[in-house]
């Protein structure tokens, strides 16, 4: 993460190392993660694909992104979004405090940075702690081809005992058209269906 002149959360820490440079995004408007990239998604649920319809709420510093399917909402994403950084805060059944910030702004391609905090799993919470990095990537997908910025965060969940779990969570960012697919480890990925 760009670290110099940028005031981050205290759970948040750029290490400073640039893995290869590349843009700079200086605000919320250069990238647009909160815009609604598209209405017609597939969630692939634990490899069970489901043809969904996305849709946008927002309220001030709030974006959530509504999956739904027969008029039932199968996935919410919530996200925060001001004009520091855009957060991920989790889905319905997981969340994270705070939430994960995959942009803080300015910020450029090579960037990495860490965060620490509580994962919050349905009734259970356990201290989390995730490595970010952010990369340049071009998506071949259903919905057409995308150059994005890859952000992606490796999660590791403390156990009460014995061994941490680890999750590695992606989120793609095409700059002016947002978030056009994210993936939680195997359990869970949202992508554009078809041409828009």
């Amino acid at each position: 993460m760009a670290i110099g002149g940028c005031n981050l959360p205290s759970s948040v820490t750029g290490s400073g190392q640039v893995h290869a440079p590349g843009k700079t995004f200086a605000s919320q408007d250069s990238i647009t993660p909160d815009a609604l990239p598209y209405t017609n998604a597939r969630l692939l649920l634990a490899g069970t694909e489901v043809k969904v319809t996305m849709t946008r709420r927002a309220s001030p510093g709030q974006v959530i992104f509504d999956l739904s399917a027969r008029d039932v909402v199968l996935e919410s994403e919530k996200y925060l979004s001001d004009d520091k950084a855009f957060s991920f805060v989790g889905l319905s059944d997981e969340t994270f405090q705070p939430a994960i910030p995959l942009v803080v702004y300015p910020f450029s391609i090579g960037d990495d940075w860490t965060w620490s905090g509580t994962a919050n799993l349905g009734p259970n919470s356990k201290p989390a702690e995730a490595k970010l990095t952010c990369l340049p990537e071009k998506l071949n997908l259903p919905g057409g081809v995308y150059d994005c910025v890859l952000v992606t965060a490796d999660v590791i969940v403390q156990a009460s005992r014995g061994v941490p779990s680890k999750r590695t969570l992606k989120f793609w960012f095409q700059p002016k058209s947002g978030l056009v697919k994210r993936e939680f480890g195997f359990s869970s990925t949202r992508e554009p269906a078809s041409v828009q």
